[in-house]
């Protein structure tokens, strides 16, 4: 990212989710940045929803329309 003092968090929880709106993100042109991968690696289950999504506070519209079209046209996520 361009300047790391002008970030903001635009999602955080599971790490498959995290990184599915890390791609839609970066197919609309917004760079960003996955936080606290290294706090799931050690501490396991117990932190699962740690795993932070940070993008430039510039890019905050964006990323949230983009984030909104992708949950409407993603299909269900599957049940267990």
């Amino acid at each position: 990212m361009s300047d790391s003092n002008d970030v903001v968090r635009v999602y955080s929880g599971p790490l498959a989710q995290v990184e599915a709106y890390q791609q839609v993100l970066t197919e609309s042109g917004i760079e960003s940045k996955v936080v606290g991968t290294e706090l799931s690696a050690s501490f396991g289950s117990a932190l699962s929803d740690s795993i932070e999504l940070w993008i430039q506070s510039g890019d905050m519209d964006r990323a949230v329309a983009a984030i909104k079209e992708y949950e409407a046209t993603a299909p269900p996520a599957a049940s267990e």
